[in-house]
């Protein structure tokens, strides 16, 4: 627990004996000088002037520590916690390293993109943090959700009150913070990384999904523009935004909104970024989330479209429609010339060229044997696939009074998508430790076109599988059960 200015108590004024010797309620202090403790036991007393840069104290096991130590020790502990497994069964042996052993189990759990680890970093931002400690907090309060879902109903109780207390401190250090200015690259990447956790314990704690998209929307993603992307070129926040930009991605489709990923400075950076990322697999996902963005632009141009085309008429839309159609063809080139460099099945490898010639060097590459990204990336494929051709096809009355193509699939290949998603996702998730928060995604789309009743069975067997760990799954379901009610 913290201990010191912002836990809240009563502030008290010890001597440095006294504070140091650790006295109980009924032997406190008196504040004098010399305090009588002192002078009984015949100790120096005298009284240190308080510093507000000193470090956050935590108790940790019966120790002071600092941060700077207390993390590392905690690191050490949790490795060696395999022969002493006694030790991070119950919270209150050792409390923090409980939970912390838990938001280590929760990271093993839910890889987002296999582009990184990036729990080394937060660490050590965590380590360098100010005393308010917020990205610690946020760290606690996902480590009590991972085990409130792992632990037996008995602790239940205690485990989520002390994860909401913690989600509740991370909240208030995190608002103080963004009260003051933000002018250093460390400070900015604790604040996206908080956002980002808060994030996460949301979609843990809550079905409806509205406080994940608080804290994506008006917290990361804004800490983002704030910041522009050159403060993502370089240090924690490069890492920040190659790990994260997946979830941005996620939400601008499943909610059919615009992103500024979109825009033409952020596909600059991603593309400056690429080369860096160490596998082919890395740069074939990282690709594919460009293409994905682009395609919920589209699909937000288009719902405009339509929407214009039904209050006001035909007149005057012709060229943007144009535009709009053209568009949708350049993202269906690129979706196919991907899967010529990328995907490892010949059911969706093109016989043309891609017009990207940057992507010459992978071409000639061998398949790197990195299944979690693979996977991940060629079931986002699938879905992007039949998204993009759901821009045009939901809609296809308007495209063809307008006489104007559309880069639609046949009822044929989007069950081959459809099959596609459905194997890929159940590797995902007995094969990978990739976290079934990014099958939300996919299996939306996917549940859409699902024909058979075998496939809405393993849509559900799967979103289940993510309920258990991300309460929003939950909303999903509903949704698509509501679909398919409307739709037999």
């Amino acid at each position: 627990m913290l201990v010191g200015p912002f836990d809240r108590r009563k502030r008290r004024h010890r001597c440095g004996p006294c504070s140091r010797s650790h006295l109980k309620a009924g032997a406190l202090c008196s504040g004098d000088s010399p305090c009588t403790a002192c002078v009984k036991r015949n100790h120096a007393c005298h009284y240190s002037t308080t510093s507000h840069t000193r470090p956050v104290i935590l108790i940790g096991r019966g120790k002071h520590e600092t941060i700077d130590t207390f993390v590392g020790q905690i690191q050490d502990e949790l490795e060696s916690s395999v022969a002493n497994p006694q030790i991070t069964k119950s919270p209150n042996a050792s409390p923090m390293l409980f939970y912390f052993s838990y938001y280590d189990i929760f990271l093993q759990k839910n890889k987002f993109t296999g582009l990184g680890t990036p729990w080394k970093d937060v660490k050590e931002l965590m380590k360098r943090g100010d005393p308010e400690t917020y990205l610690l907090d946020a760290m606690l309060s996902l480590g009590g959700m991972q085990a409130l879902k792992l632990c037996e109903v008995s602790k239940s109780k205690k485990i989520h009150e002390f994860a909401l207390e913690s989600y509740t401190r991370a909240i208030a250090g995190l608002r103080h913070a963004l009260s003051g200015t933000v002018d250093d690259a460390q400070s900015r990447a604790r604040i996206l990384w908080t956002t980002l956790l808060l994030g996460l314990f949301e979609l843990m704690n809550d079905s409806t999904g509205d406080g994940w998209l608080q804290h994506l929307v008006h917290g990361t993603a804004q800490a983002l523009i704030a910041g522009g992307p050159s403060t993502c070129i370089s240090g924690s926040c490069r890492i920040f935004f190659t790990e994260s930009k997946v979830f941005e991605v996620c939400r601008s489709v499943v909610f059919n909104q615009p992103s500024f990923l979109a825009e033409e400075k952020w596909m600059a950076l991603s593309a400056s970024l690429r080369p860096s990322l160490t596998s082919r697999s890395q740069r074939a996902l990282d690709l594919l989330l460009d293409i994905v963005v682009r395609c919920s632009s589209l699909r937000v141009q288009a719902a405009n479209l339509i929407e214009s085309i039904r209050s006001s008429g035909l007149a005057g839309i012709a060229e943007h429609a144009q535009g709009v159609s053209l568009q949708g063809f350049a993202l269906r080139d690129q979706l196919r010339g991907w899967a010529l460099i990328y995907h490892t099945s010949n059911v969706f490898r093109d016989l043309g060229t891609p017009q990207d010639s940057s992507l010459a060097d992978d071409r000639l590459s061998e398949p790197e044997p990195e299944p979690e990204p693979q996977l991940l990336a060629e079931t986002f494929f699938s879905a992007t696939s039949i998204y993009l051709s759901g821009v045009f096809d939901y809609e296809i009355g308007y495209w063809q009074s307008l006489h104007l193509p559309a880069p639609t699939l046949s009822e044929d290949e989007i069950q081959q998508h459809v099959t596609s998603i459905l194997a890929l996702s159940q590797r995902l998730i007995v094969e990978t430790s990739i976290s079934p928060l990014l099958l939300l995604y996919p299996l939306r789309v996917a549940s859409a076109r699902a024909r058979q009743t075998s496939q809405k069975q393993q849509i559900m067997k799967l979103l289940g599988i993510a309920r258990s760990s991300f309460a929003v799954a939950g909303a999903f379901m509903a949704d698509i059960e509501d679909l398919w009610g409307t739709t037999v």
